[in-house]
């Protein structure tokens, strides 16, 4: 058997009504003014109230940011680190799918190191811990929420590229099941298909391990159970929490 390594440095909350936790998480964080970075279209439907009502009802300041799109680019970046620079925020909420949690986390590295996010590209090239970020994922999918990477697009090369360090992962994650309930089922059925692609690529990966393929393999048998009951009824808190696992 080869060598291998893993690591496992988060604090992650797994659970039906887990927001509520956010509170205690961000006195334990001593965070006296978070910067939350989601999209316009969980503010539409009054997720992103919802969460700053939250942080707000616990004495906490809350500044936001939510002009993510998909496949979010450099400028997308530029603008949320400007605006967290300038506001004062001490930590990071990223509230989302893929995209605002990958906003975030670049964000993270430019308002701690500086220069432009191009500078991070490739493998290990962050220089230390960024700022802390709680990760509130609203899609069962990506799981960026868990991984040590940030995908973004450079318009100019009509590129995505990553940054991939350990210095990137959130801090904390809030896995709550309630929040994919009202995705649209086209949604549930996308992300769903992603996080079984994510799945069996890392079973089939030549740097495989057998950690790996113990988590790719349960991955595989919570989305194969749930999946089609998820899309089906996503208010079905058994599938919810089976995709959000």
């Amino acid at each position: 058997m080869k060598d291998f390594n893993f690591k496992i440095p988060q604090n992650i909350q797994f659970g039906m009504g887990i927001l509520k936790k956010l509170p205690e998480i961000l006195k334990e964080d001593k965070s006296n003014h978070v910067f939350l970075v989601s999209d316009r279209g969980l503010e539409k439907i009054g997720v992103v109230d919802k969460v700053k009502n939250i942080i707000e009802a616990s004495g906490i300041k809350c500044t936001t940011y939510l002009d993510v799109v998909p496949n979010p680019t450099i400028t997308v970046v530029n603008e949320a680190t400007n605006l967290y620079k300038k506001c004062g925020a001490t930590s990071l909420i990223a509230l989302g799918g893929g995209s605002p949690l990958d906003v975030s986390k670049a964000v993270g590295v430019l308002s701690t190191f500086g220069g432009e996010i191009t500078q991070y590209e490739g493998l290990n090239r962050v220089p230390g811990p960024i700022v802390p970020i709680i990760a509130i994922p609203t899609t069962a999918g990506t799981g960026s929420e868990v991984t040590a990477s940030s995908v973004i697009t450079d318009e100019t090369r009509n590129y995505k590229f990553s940054i991939v360090s350990y210095e990137t992962l959130p801090k904390y994650a809030l896995l709550d099941p309630e929040l994919i309930t009202t995705a649209p089922a086209s949604i549930a059925a996308a992300c769903g298909v992603d996080a079984l692609i994510h799945a069996i690529e890392a079973y089939l990966s030549k740097q495989a391990s057998p950690f790996s393929d113990a988590m790719a393999e349960k991955a595989m048998e919570l989305i194969g159970k749930n999946l089609r009951n998820f899309i089906k009824d996503r208010r079905n808190e058994e599938a919810a929490a089976g995709m959000m696992l």
